[in-house]
């Protein structure tokens, strides 16, 4: 039985984080441990222990929005989704801790487009539009538990992706 495709918003994950981990630069600073990814075989990839500075700086790409515009038009439908980085780096010094790491999260990430655009499902090159969105740069103590007072910046990206309605539609 042929595997099946991949799902679009699984995708665009997916291509984030590979345009991230393609960047020795970006990996010299962000350990392995501490990229939190939301798929895969961990089903809670958060440490929720206490964290030391090794945890630091931590990184994750959430799906923050996903808007379904079902028959948007006679032939497509469109979905409009929000992925955003999150760093967050445990320290409050900004040119120690935090703009090195987001600096090189923007010259790994500066040819998303290309790379989003080249992805398909079922044989239909799905990315019609991408556009960055602003980042919100912050001292929060969201993590507080799990002692990580930090700065935290989110580079988020919206992405608009057409299928067409004769794909949509379920095998039966």
């Amino acid at each position: 039985m042929p595997e099946p495709t991949l799902d679009p918003l699984s995708q665009v994950h997916d291509a984030l984080w590979t345009m991230l981990e393609a960047d020795a630069a970006w990996c010299a600073l962000v350990p392995a441990g501490n990229r939190i990814k939301f798929r895969g075989q961990g089903a809670s990839p958060r440490k929720d222990q206490q964290l030391s500075p090794a945890d630091r700086p931590e990184v994750q790409i959430r799906a923050a929005s996903v808007t379904p515009y079902l028959n948007f038009d006679s032939s497509n439908t469109k979905v409009t989704a929000r992925f955003e980085v999150q760093i967050a780096t445990g320290e409050q010094g900004l040119d120690a801790s935090l703009f090195p790491v987001l600096w090189q999260t923007l010259r790994a990430l500066h040819d998303y487009r290309t790379h989003l655009n080249a992805l398909t499902w079922e044989d239909v090159a799905f990315v019609k539009r991408t556009q960055t969105q602003p980042g919100a740069i912050g001292v929060g103590q969201g993590d507080a538990d799990r002692g990580m007072l930090w700065w935290s910046i989110l580079w988020a990206c919206e992405v608009e992706m057409y299928f067409p309605a004769s794909l949509m539609t379920p095998a039966v």
